[in-house]
């Protein structure tokens, strides 16, 4: 008869407590974090139900990016097991597939090396959009960071009173203008030094907060556009998220009446993974000018690369887009400034 083998003896195949205690805890985090992933998800089809699920889709890439590193780290450290029961490379390769491919092909994190703006060679025009805060106390910084850029044409978003009697030093290079400064974030105000640029003032879905169709003439350098300043209401957890999307929604019909190249820049106070978001570049037959180039966030600018994109430029499809960035710069401002070249 085979005596029993003894169970006080270490076997070479048998993982340290201390790494099952690891790779139970990593297993815990990564089921806790794929639950917060299908919480996102699901808040995404419910958006339209009630606010508070449009503003949780606004985390969507924060939540899938822990998610993805968690899962990753739990795979990856699970021990080889006895006999047909080992985890083999190629099973941890396929478990940590899905959260990398939601990366890579809905929110499209990665960057690449922009176009240089100050290529003499390159010919386009060059839009600079900023949300400069309504209560900023540093207007001669805003200024400069907005002459240093050396833009065609200049979206500024919550002028304040104060703010536009030194931001308007900027009409010595920039001849056409539209101001409508305001005491709270309504303020607004585009420049341009393109010759004929013309302007107008639109009260978008009659929500209070104007906009700035602007008209840019065609020259040797870019096509004729028809470009829409505009910042949206900000969400919350009541009338305004919905305010939000009629402004957004008539943003839409007013780019499908456009017989020029359609430009829509500005504050949207809304993450490209929100659907309403996606609605307006389906129906306004729109693309979004930071796909496929980077991730770009904007606000709030203390949180850096974990803030979210909510300072878009949307353009026609026909549209080419030579460069696009987002500052790194923004002085007294919880906005960074967004920087676009199209032809």
């Amino acid at each position: 008869m085979t005596n029993p083998p003894d169970r006080n003896l270490p076997s070479a195949v048998e993982a340290s407590p201390i790494l099952s205690i690891v790779d139970r805890g990593l297993l815990l985090m990564a089921a806790i974090f794929a639950m917060l992933g299908w919480c996102v998800t699901t808040s995404r089809i419910m958006s339209d139900t009630h606010p508070i699920w449009d503003l949780a889709s606004h985390l969507s890439w924060h939540t899938w990016i822990a998610t993805s590193f968690v899962v990753m780290a739990a795979v990856f450290s699970m021990r080889v097991c006895k006999g047909e029961k080992r985890i083999r490379w190629w099973h941890r390769f396929v478990m940590a597939l899905p959260p990398w491919f939601y990366l890579t092909w809905v929110t499209t994190p990665w960057a690449v090396l922009p176009l240089a703006t100050n290529d003499s060679d390159v010919k386009g025009l060059k839009i600079l959009s900023w949300n400069i805060w309504v209560m900023n106390q540093m207007p001669e910084e805003v200024l400069k960071v907005v002459q240093d850029f050396d833009a065609d044409v200049v979206v500024l978003i919550e002028v304040g009173l104060e703010q536009a009697l030194v931001l308007k030093q900027l009409e010595s290079n920039y001849p056409f203008s539209y101001w409508i400064p305001d005491s709270s974030s309504r303020g607004i105000a585009v420049l341009s030094r393109v010759a004929g640029t013309r302007f107008e003032s639109i009260d978008l879905a009659n929500e209070g907060m104007p906009a700035i169709e602007v008209t840019i003439p065609e020259t040797d350098a870019h096509a004729s556009y028809r470009l829409m300043a505009v910042h949206t209401r900000s969400p919350d957890l009541h009338q305004r998220t919905l305010d939000r999307n009629k402004q957004l929604h008539a943003l839409a019909e007013w780019a499908t009446l456009q017989t020029n190249a359609a430009i829509i820049i500005g504050d949207l106070n809304i993450t490209p993974w929100s659907p309403p978001f996606s609605r307006l570049l389906e129906r306004g037959d729109l693309k979004d000018t930071r796909s496929y180039r980077g991730y770009f966030p904007s606000w709030p600018t203390d949180l850096g690369f974990l803030a979210i994109p909510i300072d878009h430029a949307l353009v026609s499809q026909n549209t080419s887009v030579l460069y696009r960035a987002v500052g790194t710069l923004a002085p007294d401002s919880d906005h960074r400034p967004i920087m676009l070249m199209v032809k």
